[in-house]
Order: structure tokens, then C-alpha cells, then sequence
């Protein structure tokens, strides 16, 4: 048979030890917990970053297409394509 004597002297240390290591695990865990719902709420919001970026690109591509920037420029500036009268070639 196996004769197991524990000291208290060596024993009470020992329990503080493992209780205080015990609850350094819990806030390392709790900590681990909160920075990792931090970090998905960011990837949350780059992926919804990422969308609006294609959206602004798309409205962009369409708001400079030549047609429409004649368009606009016809309708709020009052300009128009010159006649052969209105031309004038200027020789260097």
C-alpha cells in the first residue's frame, strides 16, 4: 500500500496556488472571449465596408459615363455639339 502524508505546511500553499492560478485561467479566458467578439464584430464591418465600397465604385463608373455627362451637360449647362459656322481651325 501506498502511504500518502501531506504537511499542512506544504498543503494550504499548494491550494492557494491552484485557486490563484485557477482564476487567472477564468480572465484569460473571459479576456480571450471579449477581444474575440470584438474582432468579429470588426470583420462584420469590413465586410459591410467592402459592400458599400463596390457600391460607390458602380455608381461611380455609371455617374462618368460619357453619355451621361453629355446628357448633363446639354440639359443643365445649355451646351451643345458646335455647327460647321461655330468651328474654328486654328493652323500653328
Amino acid at each position: 500500500m501506498i502511504n500518502l502524508h501531506f504537511s499542512s505546511s506544504a498543503f494550504i500553499p499548494g491550494v492557494f496556488l491552484l485557486a490563484g492560478v485557477s482564476v487567472a485561467v477564468v480572465i484569460q479566458v473571459y479576456d480571450f472571449r471579449k477581444d474575440f467578439s470584438y474582432l468579429q464584430t470588426l470583420k462584420k464591418a469590413e465586410v459591410n465596408y467592402e459592400v458599400k465600397w463596390g457600391q460607390l465604385l458602380l455608381e461611380q463608373s455609371a455617374l462618368t459615363q460619357p453619355s451621361r455627362l453629355e446628357q448633363a451637360a446639354i440639359k443643365h449647362l445649355n451646351m451643345h455639339s458646335p455647327s460647321q459656322d461655330e468651328l474654328i481651325i486654328v493652323k500653328p
